[in-house]
């Protein structure tokens, strides 16, 4: 397994450990976008990392998170999809 790989399932267990899995409704998970900035901080990915690597001034991270509780957060009334 590439050290890529390991980051990324670290980051699904961080989101496992805060209760976060795929079989969860929206309504148990309505700030995703913080249990996802927090599971890639605790591998190192931060939005001055982000910004470093990618040498720009501002890497919207803080947006997308805002984004996704926000919008996960107005889907809570939305029935859950059946497979």
């Amino acid at each position: 397994m590439s050290n890529d790989e390991q980051k990324l399932d670290h980051v699904v267990s961080e989101l496992e450990s805060q209760g976060i899995n795929p079989s969860d409704s929206i309504q148990k998970s309505p700030e995703v976008g913080n249990a996802v900035a927090k599971a890639l901080n605790s591998v190192g990915i931060t939005p001055e990392g982000v910004q470093s690597w990618l040498g720009i001034k501002e890497c919207g991270c803080k947006k997308r998170q805002k984004f996704l509780n926000g919008v996960l957060s107005f889907l809570k009334g939305v029935p859950k999809e059946e497979n």
